[in-house]
């Protein structure tokens, strides 16, 4: 039986009256009469009881007027996806933290696509607690996120696959004209302002529990600024607000021009991994991460189909 059949009966339903529904369809009063019958003949009842001049719906079709509408709502949904499955193969949603939103997320759609071909992304960028919710909730298909490199990998059961994509690891440093008061031996100004992550952070926690960072700021009297946006302490370091942990991806260029001086070699670094999770009975997950796993800096796994 063809779909339209079902859209000729909604409009019966609708009009009560064949001149009008065979008006509103585009076709004559007998075209649609014979289309009518046709969908009794499917059923194998009679279902319209025909006058000289008007017909009276059955029971049956009126009962079912919702299941019907719902019928047809299934079939366009199916048509959808099948048509297209191609495009909702290539395309992704990814949850990931803002600073490596700008730091890797452009190397791993290149990775992705030079074996795969175009990728349809959402990029749905976010503090960590809330990038680790909506991916448990199903709401996107990868995670890219920081986890500590000393500390247990996030707790996640067999459903979800994980790769270490990247290293990487937050640096103290300075910028602004703080720049130009740090001591030969890399000690800082006693008044510097803190830039810092909220202790409740995953960033802050990281700090809050490496002994050097401790260190430092039992020995400064500064104000402190928070914030648990990593982009955000960024910028207010870079314009002079005082000095902080940043993740090094991040800081990089502008330690390299020289608007930040790194305190590192100073202070030492608090190491991370940049870890990317996908889940293992999804194909496009789980085809990612069998990826991941695959890359090093020696060979490039074989091309793959998405």
């Amino acid at each position: 039986m063809e779909s339209k059949l079902l859209e000729d009966v909604l409009i019966l339903l609708e009009e009560g009256n064949l001149s009008r529904a065979a008006e509103r369809r585009h076709v004559t009063q007998p075209a649609f009469s014979r289309r009518i019958r046709a969908f009794e003949d499917w059923v194998g009842v009679t279902l319209i009881e025909r006058h000289p001049n008007q017909v009276s719906m059955g029971e049956a079709l009126r009962i079912n007027e919702e299941e019907i509408r719902s019928v047809l709502r299934r079939i366009e949904t199916l048509r959808h996806k099948i048509r297209n499955f191609e495009h909702a193969e290539k395309s992704m949603v990814i949850a990931t933290q803002h600073a490596l939103c700008i730091s890797v997320f452009a190397d791993l759609n290149n990775l992705l696509t030079s074996h795969w071909g175009p990728i349809s992304w959402r990029v749905r960028t976010m503090n960590r607690q809330d990038c680790l919710a909506l991916f448990v909730r199903g709401d996107a298909d990868l995670l890219l996120c920081y986890e500590a490199r000393d500390l247990p990998p996030l707790p996640f059961n067999e459903r979800v696959a994980r790769a270490v994509w990247r290293r990487d690891t937050l640096i103290p440093v300075v910028g602004g004209s703080w720049r130009y008061r740090i001591s030969a031996d890399g000690t800082l100004p006693e008044d510097i302002p803190y830039v810092a992550f909220p202790v409740n952070s995953h960033f802050g926690q990281l700090v809050e529990a490496f002994e050097p960072a401790q260190m430092i700021a039992a020995g400064i009297s500064g104000p402190k600024i928070e914030s648990a946006f990593s982009v955000g302490v960024l910028d207010m370091i870079r314009s002079g607000l005082g000095f902080g942990w940043v993740p090094h991806a991040i800081a990089r260029p502008l330690v390299a021009s020289g608007a930040l001086v790194s305190l590192a070699q100073r202070h030492g670094r608090i190491p991370l991994d940049i870890s990317v999770f996908g889940w293992s009975d999804d194909p496009k997950g789980a085809a990612v991460i069998d990826l991941m796993r695959g890359v090093d800096t020696l060979r490039q796994p074989a091309k793959m189909q998405f």
